[in-house]
């Protein structure tokens, strides 16, 4: 498997078709037996190079120091003893799968115990097969399933990267396929260093939140084909001085771009066994130095204490340290170990190209339990990168869906909720800030600027999308323009987000946790909602020459009649550059108020091909969506021959009426939807020589 999913991604995307599955998150309670375990002073140690097992037997099954993830010994998740391969002796584990989420192959190893102070030293080999990719884990607590202090995942590029879903990346680096190599992982949980080795050589050391260690597992990811032999940890308490704290984190800091302003965190740790009530920390990054004095604190020993720092630093390309230091604990010049008072980070902030805004377009419902997922981690990344980044939240079979731009979407994704970079690879929302990170590195063939003017009498919203190019271009490059909307609330259980984060049994998710299941729509607000999409998903055919010379600039109109009920005052206009393959080269956006500022140009008509969901005085349809039965309303200023058609979203007819020769005037018509299924239709009204198309939901 190319790139990474985080293990409770994969247990948490809700496969199509849509049925509101709940899947839970496995869990049990680890064995606390351990394997080969020698006590000295409660230091702990443990070694297995497989040589005593027979060939084929189940690990778990012939020792019960391993165990698995769902406690299954013997069965299609504990992993055979190989003689295929091996580093040391005649035996090894060997892991593959070609399932989409991996598995079922899923050994655990407990530790023991829950480790957060002292030093943990663990080793293994691994041998990865060339083309295919390795992994393992490490459990931050019990049982497996609650927090993962690391993930590492062996690409099968060659490259190596290690994260958890707390910090995102930690540490990336190469390694070689299709040979045997050692992994050696050093970890002070006193001073919060982890330091990463292979072949003896370290990679380098990160600082790790979730700094604690309950187990290791070793996991069949999709694409997977891997060796292990030879694991061992030795595990070294720590004993606590009279007073000592310690600093273990810069936080705010790691995974932001150059030119970003952050205001920086550093946590502290009492290693002692006095409460620590004052002391002072010291920030120095760039030439400047930020100090804080802490008074009237009561940080209990183990206990943390993360202080946030008066100001701000703006992080500068290139590599630079970050040095935080802490002094005068409990008014002594000294503590009981200088060794853990400083701590030091390197920093190396992405430079983002020149003009690039980075799209992620997520695939929603209302009714997902997992989806509040989506809206939190866009919500993140929107905070944390502002203008280079931009979310669009397409939502299906609710009352915010735009039905082309969903269907579009369901031919991309197989689950929900999902989300695509610049429509590149599908992940887990809560993936995808490395792919961000990525994107915004590429310097764009093209810029675009918005114009607008909006008529609010008639809520006409005219677009002018101007591109630009700033590098030659050949093929079918293609202009699309989609309108978002913040802040969206409702009425009706179709605005009732459903919440399997409810109870905090599934883990924080922005406070959805606290939340009730479903949400009801009176407390939910939804963000970046697309509202519609001109001229479709895949942007308009032929919208520049196919070979552009550098310089080139071209505009083109959109007309957008708006829903009354929509906000514009929380609207973005978002252009989208699609390059040949499919891609979104480039993205623009900017609120009505400042594409008006900057003028309407006149270009080329851009005609949608999908359908807009936008009112007009002819038609109406309420209430809308509806659970039960509604009304259309039809207003004729002439005579005509009229038809009504309803169609399901599949294309099928429903309900089919022809009235002849209507004289002008108002008409009102039932519409009894009680024997409906619940979805998406569309209602079509043809008079004279007019036809107009609106959407309906049946909730």
């Amino acid at each position: 498997m190319s790139g990474f999913f985080m293990r409770f991604v994969l247990l948490n995307v809700i496969n199509l078709p849509q049925t509101n599955p709940i899947n839970q998150m496995k869990k049990f309670i680890l064995s606390s037996a351990l394997a080969i375990l020698v006590f000295a002073a409660n230091s702990q140690s443990f070694s297995d190079n497989f040589d005593n097992y027979s060939s084929g037997a189940y690990l778990a099954q012939s020792n019960n120091k391993w165990t698995t993830w769902g406690n299954q010994a013997g069965t299609s998740q504990d992993v055979q003893v190989s003689t295929a391969k091996a580093h040391s002796g005649s035996n090894s584990l060997y892991f593959a799968s070609s399932a989409q989420n991996g598995g079922p192959v899923d050994e655990v190893l407990p530790f023991g115990g829950v480790y957060n102070t002292g030093t943990f030293v663990f080793e293994m080999s691994m041998f990865v097969d060339n083309g295919k990719v390795g992994y393992f884990n490490f459990q931050s607590k019990t049982p497996v399933g609650t927090e993962w202090a690391m993930d590492c995942n062996f690409k099968n590029d060659g490259t190596f990267e290690i994260l958890n879903t707390t910090d995102g990346t930690l540490l990336k680096g190469t390694y070689s396929q299709n040979k045997w190599f050692n992994i050696k992982m050093n970890i002070n949980l006193n001073s919060n260093v982890w330091d990463f080795m292979l072949d003896n050589t370290s990679q380098g050391t990160f600082t790790n939140t979730n700094n604690q260690l309950a187990s290791l597992d070793l996991f069949a990811m999709n694409g997977s084909s891997f060796y292990i032999d030879d694991v061992k940890y030795d595990y070294t308490p720590y004993t606590l001085t009279t007073t000592n704290c310690a600093t273990t984190n810069i936080g705010n800091v790691v995974g932001y771009l150059a030119g970003q302003s952050v205001t920086p965190t550093v946590t502290l740790r009492n290693m002692g066994t006095t409460t620590i009530t004052k002391c002072d920390v010291k920030l120095t990054y760039n030439g400047t130095t930020i100090t804080k004095n802490l008074t009237g604190l009561s940080v209990a020993s183990l206990a943390t204490y993360t202080a946030t720092m008066p100001s701000p630093i703006t992080l500068v390309a290139g590599a630079n340290n970050i040095v935080a230091t802490v002094s005068n604990v409990n008014g002594n010049a000294t503590d009981g170990d200088a060794n853990d008072d400083v701590k030091t980070i390197s920093l190396s902030p992405v430079v983002p190209a020149a003009n690039k805004i980075v799209v992620a377009e997520e695939a929603t419902g209302t009714w997902c339990g997992w989806c509040v997922r989506g809206a939190v981690y866009l919500k993140t990344l929107t905070d944390k990168y502002g203008v280079l980044f931009q979310g669009i939240a397409v939502h299906n079979a609710d009352p915010m869906v735009v039905t082309d731009y969903d269907a579009a979407m369901k031919t991309k994704v197989s689950g929900y909720p999902s989300a695509m970079i610049d429509r590149g690879a599908v992940k887990d929302p809560s993936a995808i800030e490395p792919d961000f990170l990525q994107r915004v590195l590429v310097a764009p063939k093209a810029t675009i600027t918005n114009g607008a003017t909006y008529t609010a009498s008639t809520n006409t919203l005219k677009v002018s999308l101007s591109t630009n190019f700033l590098q030659a271009a050949t093929g079918d490059y293609r202009i699309s323009c989609v309108i978002v909307e913040d802040g969206v609330t409702g009425t009706g259980s179709g605005y009732d987000q459903h919440n399997y984060y409810a109870g905090g049994g599934s883990g924080v998710m922005g406070g959805y946790e606290t939340k009730t299941n479903p949400v009801p729509a009176s407390q939910m607000v939804y963000d970046h909602v697309a509202r519609t999409i001109s001229p479709s998903f895949t942007g308009l055919a032929n919208s520049y020459p196919s070979s552009i010379s550098q310089g080139f600039k071209y505009t083109h109109n959109f007309t957008f009649t708006l829903d009354p009920s929509w906000n514009t005052t929380n609207m973005h206009i978002v252009g989208l550059l699609i390059d040949p393959n499919g891609k979104i080269d480039n993205a623009s956006s900017t609120n009505i108020t400042t594409a008006v500022a900057n003028g309407f140009v006149n270009g080329t008509s851009v005609t949608s091909v999908n359908t807009l969901d936008a009112p007009d005085g002819k038609l109406k349809i309420y209430p809308n969506p509806s659970s039960g039965n509604s009304t259309i309303e039809l207003v004729l200023n002439e005579t005509s021959n009229t038809s009504l058609q309803v169609f399901a979203s599949d294309g099928k007819l429903v309900m089919s009426k022809t009235f002849n020769q209507m004289p002008n005037g108002a008409y009102t018509f039932p519409l009894a939807t009680d024997s409906w299924e619940n979805g998406v239709y569309l209602i079509k009204v043809d008079f004279g020589s007019q036809s107009i198309t609106r959407r309906f939901i049946k909730f």
